[in-house]
């Protein structure tokens, strides 16, 4: 998924990528330090999470987020799409303003319990930032932003989150964490 990001980035910069003006415009803007610094940290993410092979990705780098502008909010749905959100998901973003796991979630979450421990399911799974319309959207889960995980599949995860963290510093305040971790 990361690669697929990487691929768009470079199209929307050369102007090849269409559906995507607001972004466009934004990331031919960027000044060569910036785009380079944006290709280059996500190449490294990249190369760091291939390792792992996690089956739920980690939140993009915030430096790269942030110089995407994802969080100016400059066009919701041209980022959603661009991260390849399901629809259903950038929706409820956007028009129900779901800008954190909310009691919707949580309530889901007991409702589904028992049954998710019974198959082994130590957590739920999610990149940060990214929130879902449900933790049950069932292209989320196959597009790998949510992920039902056993305690080895997650231990798998807190070591790539431990990774790049210790290799890819940062200075956004609003997340530490690569991933928003859900205990059952």
């Amino acid at each position: 998924m990361l690669k697929k990001l990487l691929y768009k980035i470079e199209k929307l910069r050369s102007g090849e990528l269409e559906g995507f003006e607001t972004l466009k415009e934004h990331i031919k803007s960027l000044d060569e330090f910036q785009y380079h610094q944006i290709v280059e940290r996500l190449k490294f993410q990249i190369e760091i999470v291939e390792k792992y092979k996690p089956k739920v990705r980690p939140a993009i780098d915030p430096v790269v987020s942030t110089e995407l502008g994802i969080y100016r909010r400059l066009d919701d749905f041209e980022i959603g799409k661009l991260l390849e959100y399901p629809e259903c998901c950038i929706k409820s973003f956007v028009e129900d303003v779901r800008i954190a796991i909310d009691r919707k979630h949580l309530k889901e979450v007991e409702d589904m319990k028992e049954e998710l421990k019974s198959r082994g399911v130590y957590a739920i799974v999610l990149p940060s930032g990214f929130i879902p319309c449900s933790l049950k959207c069932k292209e989320a889960i196959r597009k790998g932003y949510i992920g039902y995980l056993n305690k080895e599949e997650f231990d798998k995860i807190l070591m790539l989150e431990n990774e790049l963290k210790e290799k890819i510093k940062h200075w956004h305040f609003g997340y530490e964490e690569y991933y928003e971790k859900i205990l059952l």
